[in-house]
């Protein structure tokens, strides 16, 4: 049986042919508009993993940088007539660039401080968005926004956009994997586990951390711009504080800092409420809640999620915490004291 690489490479390969073989076995829009969003909330849980499943920071204001990836592209596609591939890319290093300017003052302050820096960098995007009539049209959003499409080719009906927003998902995973398995994930695992000793050994400690923020951030951008040219909409209500917490969700749940996690918690989050729209109205007035909840029983028993590897500091005291809170043993003997 095939253990480790090339366990995860065959998972891949069976996840990749049952995505692309859904749209025919299971016909109709339903299905591919539910694995569609999902693949695009996997790149949003993808992002948040890189800064903190493998870095270990806490940001909470991701989907400010979606925002700003999403605005970018269907700025350039509608009104700038620029080709979809080439405003994706854009909207991929705007984001990037912006994460990346955010980060170097936000690090000098402490993780705890860091996710309220960023929680107000994502309400001041949805200040922006929302108020700047020229550019975004305020509240009601860019409409007919163009769809994908690649060197004249346009993505028509759920079929062709899913196989296509999956090729690019499967990109972006294994370029993901590449960086995390190499030199840079490495120095992000030390500096999860422990910056000081990081440090004390060489690893550029803030430099790396700025490399996973700028990375997260412009995998959020592209997956903003897949977000809006699927919808063929782009307005400030998609990207709010709410979708950050959300996307946090689905790296927790999923797993932190794992490939396949990133996946498993967007498909979760996305299917859950789907399953719970037709139930009972009792229950779809819970969904929120459902959520959260799911969040407590990982924070206690599994606080690095269902297949995660690491888990950083914060969440680990916060698991702790609430373990000491409901009477039952620490998960981390260290944290005794």
């Amino acid at each position: 049986m095939a253990t480790g690489p090339a366990a995860s490479r065959i998972g891949l390969l069976v996840a990749v042919i049952v995505l692309a073989l859904a749209p025919v076995i299971l016909p109709g829009r339903f299905w591919p508009h539910i694995l569609s969003i999902t693949l695009i909330y996997a790149v949003f849980a993808l992002g948040q993993n890189v800064i903190t499943g493998w870095c270990g920071m806490l940001t909470l204001g991701q989907a400010g940088f979606a925002g700003v990836g999403a605005y970018t592209s269907a700025l350039l596609t509608k009104d700038g007539g620029v080709p979809w591939i080439f405003a994706f890319l854009a909207a991929g290093a705007l984001s990037g660039v912006a994460g990346a300017l955010l980060a170097i003052p936000c690090l000098r302050v402490k993780s705890d401080f860091l996710s309220l820096v960023t929680i107000a960098f994502n309400q001041l995007f949805f200040v922006v968005a929302n108020n700047w009539m020229d550019l975004t049209r305020g509240p009601m959003g860019i409409t007919g926004v163009p769809g994908m499409g690649l060197f004249g080719w346009t993505a028509r009906g759920p079929a062709q956009q899913l196989w296509l927003m999956l090729a690019v998902v499967v990109l972006l995973y294994i370029g993901v994997g590449r960086l995390t398995a190499g030199p840079i994930g490495r120095a992000w695992n030390m500096i999860r586990d422990d910056e000081t000793a990081a440090g004390a050994v060489g690893v550029d400690v803030t430099g790396y951390k700025v490399l996973a923020f700028a990375t997260g951030s412009l995998l959020c951008g592209l997956g903003g711009s897949l977000y809006g040219h699927y919808l063929q909409l782009v307005s400030p209500d998609m990207f709010k504080l709410d979708d950050s917490l959300l996307m946090m969700q689905m790296a927790i749940l999923g797993g932190l800092a794992s490939l396949p996690g990133s996946a498993l918690g967007a498909l979760l989050m996305v299917l859950i409420p789907e399953m719970l729209r037709s139930s009972s109205p009792w229950l779809i007035t819970l969904r929120p809640g459902i959520a959260g909840a799911i969040l407590v029983i990982l924070m206690i028993w599994r606080p690095h999620g269902l297949l995660g590897t690491g888990v950083p500091p914060q969440l680990a005291i916060a698991g702790h915490a609430l373990r000491r809170a409901f009477g039952l043993k620490p998960s981390h003997p260290e944290l005794r004291s």
